[in-house]
């Protein structure tokens, strides 16, 4: 797979996250500690699945790691340094 298809994964998981129905709390006041616990989250899942040898769900969540990596940057005015 190159680049440009793996960054639209990306950009369609964000689409779906932008997409869900909102939280209590927008993803502006989101600080960067509480995106690395959702991060956090979703990459002990991967692991999880990664052990019970469930690739393609490990994948998944690799993907969605990306796309809240991404809002994360996003929201918090992330330095082009």
């Amino acid at each position: 797979m190159n680049r440009n298809d793996v960054y639209k994964l990306i950009d369609g998981e964000r689409d779906y996250q932008n997409n869900k129905p909102p939280r209590p709390k927008s993803d502006d006041k989101t600080s960067v500690a509480e995106w690395l616990i959702y991060i956090e989250k979703h990459l002990d899942l991967a692991k999880d699945n990664v052990y019970h040898l469930n690739e393609t769900t490990a994948l998944e969540c690799i993907r969605k790691i990306a796309a809240l990596s991404v809002a994360c940057m996003e929201n918090n005015n992330t330095s082009a340094r």
